[in-house]
């Protein structure tokens, strides 16, 4: 069954199309799409001014109004202990305001970037600040972090990235190479984006270093060795490889961990994997309920402190498990398929939950 949520926008472009409520984001229907599939959901768009007029008043009851934050910066200013003139409320259109304090729809917060620069005693006096203010009730938060409170939600706000880079799954004209011609092989490692952080480029040179690169596929855009591919497609390059090497972008974070679309993707597709993360990543992913993959692979850089140590430590795990012979190596990897099960299963079914928690929580508010 399609469920049908209604959406308020207040610049509705005849072409540009839909532009983003108070921050500007140009890319809001995208994000909304990201977390509200086409085959799960129908987004009914409106006009923000036109709530008030005529018969839409009447009819239109639990809508969602999206705010979509990538610079976190604006959290901030967004939200207060009290009343005021300046805050996410503040600064709704005056019919939206009047249709929001009546109780008839959701302000939908969705961050897309990890709540990083804040420092977790930053982050709970926001949850707390939203939590003790009435006038947030309805304030709803999508982020990548699990928080037990009514205002935040974590799911899946990348969904629609899973299987391909984007709508299109094109970059710059090229498409996404699907390894046609291709042979399985042990790993791969999307390094596309090498340049966005040092560890990137310090895993990508370890591969080259250490003659791994035939045995995996590696993507790193414009880099100059013919063993690495300029792009990969996500389906066919997960599904021709035993292990996922992922990595996350946050090696160097000192706030608490978060979960990604990087590591969901190896939850869909029933792989292991060897995560390229901040200190004591895995730990966080196993005190969600997951599971990973000790002893066949040694995660004892989980818990070394020291970034420096830490990767090097990683890439000697890597280097142990490449230069095994390919029939222990796929031994190990067919003995680690049961915890892929679970996890997979335990991905789906938090997924499933969540949306409908989702769902419920935007479809059945009670208005005056």
């Amino acid at each position: 069954m399609t469920e049908t949520i209604k959406v308020l926008i207040d610049h509705i472009d005849p072409i540009e199309g839909v532009l983003g409520n108070i921050t500007k984001t140009d890319h809001t229907d995208h994000a909304l799409r990201a977390v509200f599939l086409k085959d799960e959901v129908d987004l009914e768009y409106y006009a923000s001014g036109s709530i008030i007029q005529g018969n839409v008043c009447r009819k239109l009851r639990n809508w969602i109004y999206p705010v979509v934050i990538h610079n976190l910066t604006f959290i901030n200013f967004l939200f207060d202990w009290g009343d005021t003139n300046y805050d996410v409320i503040g600064l709704l259109p005056p019919e939206v305001k009047e249709q929001y304090d009546r109780g008839r729809g959701t302000i939908l917060i969705i961050i897309l970037e990890p709540m990083g620069g804040y420092r977790s005693t930053e982050k709970e006096v926001l949850i707390r600040m939203v939590e003790n203010n009435p006038r947030y009730k309805n304030v709803l938060f999508l982020t990548l972090h699990y928080i037990d409170s009514p205002n935040f939600m974590c799911v899946n706000i990348l969904e629609d990235t899973m299987k391909e880079w984007g709508p299109n799954n094109y970059i710059q004209g090229d498409k996404y190479n699907k390894l046609e011609n291709f042979d399985n092989r042990r790993f791969c490692c999307f390094l596309m984006n090498y340049e966005e952080s040092l560890e990137r480029t310090v895993l990508l040179e370890y591969f080259i270093k250490s003659n791994i690169t035939t045995k995996g596929f590696i993507s790193a855009r414009d880099y100059p060795n013919k063993e690495l591919f300029n792009n990969l497609d996500i389906e066919s390059t997960l599904n021709k490889v035993s292990i996922n090497i992922v990595p996350e972008g946050n090696w160097d974070r000192k706030a608490e961990p978060f979960m990604s679309e990087k590591i969901y993707r190896s939850f869909l597709f029933k792989k292991p994997f060897i995560y390229v993360g901040q200190y004591k990543s895995l730990e966080y992913i196993r005190s969600i309920g997951y599971k990973t993959f000790s002893p066949i692979i040694d995660e004892s850089y989980d818990y070394i402190h020291d970034n420096k140590r830490r990767l090097v430590v990683l890439c000697k795990e890597l280097e142990r498990l490449m230069s095994k012979p390919i029939e222990e190596f796929n031994s190990d990897m067919d003995k680690l398929t049961e915890i892929c099960k679970y996890n997979y299963n335990l991905y789906i079914n938090y997924q499933k939950k969540s949306k409908q928690k989702l769902y419920t929580r935007i479809n059945n508010l009670s208005d005056d």
